[in-house]
């Protein structure tokens, strides 16, 4: 559905595009910023209100991205630039600029670098400097956007961040429009329409709408994690090529650890093997949880602004998004929403899916200003099912009392609450002795061996799970609140089989099979990343079997199955690939049991010593 919110257009006529490219530099810089004395590096031109750092015409566009124009060396030193940074947790600093442009507007240049200060100046006063040029007025390629648009996805993380080109308007105003759209998949006139209603007349020319719009389709041809003929994007592509893309989107620690493993991939293992050792959580889900949770606040942010300035309708009640189809569609429900429905989801007596994943994000979000009568600890907290239709009960403890002759229980006293979240009747318990983690770990193989059919239940569920990792990048979270086996076993096969071409072909599985007996196992394959993949996938299933070896064969021709496509009973080569998979698996659980032996041989000196002393 196309959101309804009018095409921008450029705040100059093509006319004057064209005669701003025939002017001479020393003429435009004359007539339209009023050269030595230019109005952009000119604090008296500017109201206070317009100088959210003192001395520079600059904006907040969010609550960690600023947009100025350029500072110079002079109202550095007059405004003690350097020293606002600090004060503002300004960490970063982006400039725009190609080196020597508009040099007949204000102060001289610095002679070393051809801008209008030292990035030196930054860099020893521990400010990061980037510098992602692009031609006034104008734009560069789609690659270098990019670039630019991930570094300032990795700034944002370290502090706060500034942006400027000359007046800070024009390019400062695609990178951020880009950066929106970029990290929360906002549509390009949505983007447009913010960063101009925070900074007016930004995103100046034709040829700087187009790239914003131009920048989201390229994204939009890489998000894709499962191709369907109903996506417009939906053509298969191979793991080598989603290894590109996935290189091409992702930045900094997380890129450098996925090089060679596809996200989805990694993910779907470690939920599965958190499952397994009887975890209702990983490290990871945090983290995506604490990224959706920003994401969206600063998604509502936007939308709230552009509903203001009446670019979109206004949420009347929390039935128009479904019965209305001029609303614009979301990724998630927004934070007012959830505002709104907040106590009716906490005196429900039972809970769905979506409830508890709504219940889990208003708490993270929320951890400074908890309920007052009702905390949920979902990730935190044991997880425990026992109910064979599926119903989510948050039993009431002893503190809780009947008010008159009602059956509702009503709670007047602070409590934890354990949330049950589960969905279907495989038995999920993390109690740490012997029975509970064994039943863990067979309920997950037996998902992964998909000993029955997936019902219509774990299908659609999946198949939604899909639509929102396609869609969103707050997809992972929701990932992570998913404890159901069986849905995260559908999710990974589903994937390795929407795959163009299998990842071991026919070749592959007759080069292994020849070699089943040899040293080297899987090193005599070329693809290394494909390598990678099939290594991360085999460490999975070591970890989900290690309670429960008998299914291990079954978990494995289940793998052999996505990696190869070949059926269960097809050929001696598949066999002897599957003796192959069986001898790593049991060597990577043998290597794991090794280091966990020597971690607790290497951690009893110091329980020793701690003793002594007491």
């Amino acid at each position: 559905m196309t959101l309804p919110v009018p095409v921008p257009r450029p705040s100059y006529s093509q006319a004057r595009e064209h005669l701003v490219k025939a002017i001479p530099p020393k003429i435009i810089c004359l007539l339209a910023c009023g050269g030595r004395d230019c109005r952009y590096e000119d604090p008296s031109c500017w109201r206070p209100s317009q100088q959210a750092i003192k001395g520079i015409f600059s904006t907040w566009m969010t609550e960690d991205i600023v947009a100025m124009a350029r500072p110079s060396t002079w109202l550095m030193q007059r405004y003690n630039i350097i020293e606002q940074f600090h004060k503002l947790n300004i960490k970063s600093i982006i400039n725009m600029q190609l080196p020597w442009e508009h040099s007949y507007c204000g102060p001289p240049l610095d002679p070393a670098s051809g801008f209008s200060y030292s990035p030196q100046a930054f860099m020893e006063n521990e400010i990061f400097f980037y510098n992602f040029g692009m031609p006034d007025f104008g734009v560069s390629s789609l690659a270098s956007v990019l670039d630019g648009v991930k570094v300032l996805s990795f700034a944002v993380k370290e502090g706060k961040v500034a942006v400027h080109c000359h007046a800070g308007l024009g390019r400062t105003g695609v990178l951020i429009a880009c950066y929106l759209v970029y990290e929360l998949r906002v549509s390009p006139s949505e983007a447009v329409h913010y960063v101009r209603v925070k900074r007016p007349r930004s995103v100046q020319t034709r040829d700087q709408i187009n790239m914003v719009f131009s920048f989201a389709r390229l994204l939009a041809t890489q998000l894709v994690l499962y191709p369907t003929l109903a996506h417009r994007h939906g053509a298969p592509f191979s793991l080598q090529q989603h290894l590109r893309r996935q290189a091409l989107l992702l930045h900094g620690e997380e890129a450098r650890r996925l090089k060679s493993v596809p996200k989805v991939v990694h993910f779907l293992c470690r939920r599965l093997a958190a499952l397994a050792r009887g975890h209702a959580s990983f490290q990871a889900a945090g983290a995506e949880l604490r990224k959706r949770a920003a994401v969206l606040d600063l998604t509502k942010a936007v939308r709230d602004t552009l509903t203001v300035k009446k670019f979109l309708p206004v949420l009347r009640d929390a039935g128009a998004r479904k019965d209305s189809g001029s609303l614009p569609p979301s990724w998630d429900e927004p934070r007012g929403f959830l505002e709104r429905k907040r106590e009716a989801l906490l005196n429900k007596r039972s809970y769905s899916d979506s409830d508890l994943s709504k219940i889990a994000l208003f708490e993270v979000r929320n951890q400074a200003r908890p309920h007052p009568s009702v905390k949920f600890t979902q990730l935190d907290s044991n997880v425990t099912a026992d109910d064979p239709k599926g119903a989510r009960q948050a039993a009431p403890s002893s503190d809780c009392g009947s008010t008159g002759g009602s059956k509702r229980t009503k709670c007047t006293s602070r409590k934890t609450v354990t949330v049950s979240k589960f969905s279907s009747n495989i038995e999920l318990r993390t109690d740490q002795n012997c029975c509970g983690l064994l039943s863990v770990s067979q309920a997950v193989a037996r998902a992964m061996a998909e000993e029955e059919p997936p019902g219509e239940e774990t299908l659609q569920r999946a198949a939604a799970l899909q639509e929102e990792l396609n869609g969103s990048e707050c997809g992972w979270a929701t990932l992570a609140l998913e404890s159901d086996p069986a849905v995260l076993s559908c999710l990974l096969w589903t994937w390795l089989e929407k795959l163009k071409e299998p990842v071991l072909s026919a070749e592959d599985v007759e080069l292994l099979s020849s070699s089943s007996q040899a040293v080297n196992g899987f090193g005599v394959l070329n693809k290394a990343r494909h390598l990678n993949t099939i290594t991360r996938l085999l460490a999975c299933v070591s970890q989900v079997t290690a309670l429960c070896p008998s299914l291990e064969d079954a978990v494995l021709l289940r793998l052999l199955r996505a990696l190869t496509r070949c059926s269960q009973h097809e050929g001696m080569a598949c066999g002897l690939l599957l003796n192959l998979f069986k001898q790593e698996a049991r060597q990577m659980r043998w290597q794991q049991e090794l280091r966990r032996a020597v971690g607790t041989v290497t951690r009893r000196p110091n329980i020793s010593v701690k003793l002594q002393r007491l």
